[in-house]
């Protein structure tokens, strides 16, 4: 068994390539010998966001605090609350983030495969957000 405690995990600014606005990531868990999936909690000051982006494997978000949204290509944006569980599924093309008005923590679960959870495409536009 093995216990991470909090104070040894440390949050970090998302970086400005991936993320707009101030977003800080917390790592719960990596991918290990039984496990390939990874988690951290994701934390957005209003109108923080994610770039557009896609996940081989598929993500898990679990939003627990505050109020967000979440986009997929092609579809209008759609909005999470405390206790919602979102299931993107491999390849989707999406976004996630604060509402205008309040801050937003989730907790994403990402698969690995082939070594990323995660690809990254272009930023998600202010017309885009508000849209």
């Amino acid at each position: 068994m093995e216990i991470s405690r909090t104070e040894t995990r440390q949050a970090a600014r998302g970086p400005d390539a991936t993320f707009t606005g101030e977003v800080s990531v917390k790592p719960l868990f990596d991918v290990n010998d039984a496990r390939n999936f990874s988690s951290a909690e994701v934390s957005f000051t209003p109108c923080a966001r994610t770039a557009w982006h896609t996940h081989p494997g598929g993500q898990t978000l679990i939003v627990t605090s505050g109020a967000g949204w979440v986009q997929e290509w092609g579809r209008s944006k759609q909005p999470i609350s405390v206790g919602d569980v979102i299931w993107t599924p491999p390849g989707v093309k999406h976004w996630h983030g604060a509402t205008v008005d309040g801050p937003m923590t989730h907790i994403a679960i990402q698969t690995f495969v082939d070594g990323r959870p995660v690809d990254w495409l272009e930023h998600v536009s202010d017309e885009q957000y508000r849209g």
